[in-house]
């Protein structure tokens, strides 16, 4: 049986999109991430997943906080990888906004112009922001992170 059509149309409907999968979201978590709670403005792909994982729900953010509260002997959800923001930071790559080098993100100039235009408006991303700043530079370091992840490996694979 065949099919024929003499014209095929089709119309744009306009769609809502979540905030976490918009990429201009995502890098300005990225950016604050960098920023607020990496020592020189750098960080592992990890630690980026870790934050940006308990950035998705008050729950994650939760858990995250009572971790690190507990001095790290709470134990700890598996945080997850987000193919999103893998996407986000080949973006800022590409862009400017960060480079990576020797397996670490960076922030740099146009990444620092994007963080002033962040702090500009107190409204924008204050949640996060707060967050992140509850966190700070030296709660959660890289090294904390490989830790975590080499002994949630052990146990689990």
């Amino acid at each position: 049986m065949e099919l024929y059509a003499e014209k095929i149309t089709f119309s744009k409907k306009p769609i809502s999109i979540p905030p976490e999968y918009r990429p201009s979201y995502s890098i300005a978590l990225i950016v604050l991430i960098l920023k607020i709670c990496c020592q020189g403005s750098k960080s592992s792909l990890l630690k980026l997943h870790l934050i940006n994982w308990a950035l998705k729900s008050n729950e994650n953010k939760s858990s995250l906080k009572k971790f690190v509260l507990s001095n790290y002997t709470e134990s700890s959800k598996t945080w997850g990888i987000e193919p999103s923001l893998n996407r986000a930071l080949n973006y800022s790559v590409h862009e400017g906004i960060c480079s990576i080098s020797n397996g670490k993100y960076r922030v740099l100039e146009k990444g620092e112009k994007f963080y002033s235009k962040i702090l500009e408006n107190p409204e924008f991303l204050n949640e996060e922001i707060e967050f992140l700043t509850f966190l700070g530079k030296r709660k959660i370091t890289d090294n904390r992170i490989d830790l975590i992840y080499k002994k949630w490996k052990n146990q689990n694979a």
